[in-house]
């Protein structure tokens, strides 16, 4: 199958020395004024994997794919009322 039928696939990145994570959505955050990403990736607990999903400064992930891979990840904005809202280019 040629690359380009492939699905499209989240990026990946480095969370700290050792967990490689995909690169679900940004998000900012109006209350902070910082970015956030979602990331998820598989650990092990007992022998059995397990499915983690978390939220982590964007600034403490390293990317580890070409760079416009991740100009398709999904930007949101999760406003000062709690209501999140896709990102519209530009912050008000």
């Amino acid at each position: 199958m040629p690359k380009d039928d492939a699905p499209w696939c989240p990026p990946i990145v480095r969370m700290g020395d050792t967990t490689v994570a995909h690169l679900l959505a940004w998000e900012y955050t109006e209350a902070e004024g910082t970015w956030w990403a979602w990331v998820s990736w598989i650990s092990e607990a007992g022998g059995r994997p397990q499915h983690e999903v978390a939220t982590v400064r964007a600034s403490r992930l390293q990317p580890l794919d070409d760079p416009e891979s991740y100009q398709q990840v999904p930007r949101r904005v999760r406003r000062l009322d709690g209501v999140i809202r896709p990102w519209s280019g530009e912050i008000t």
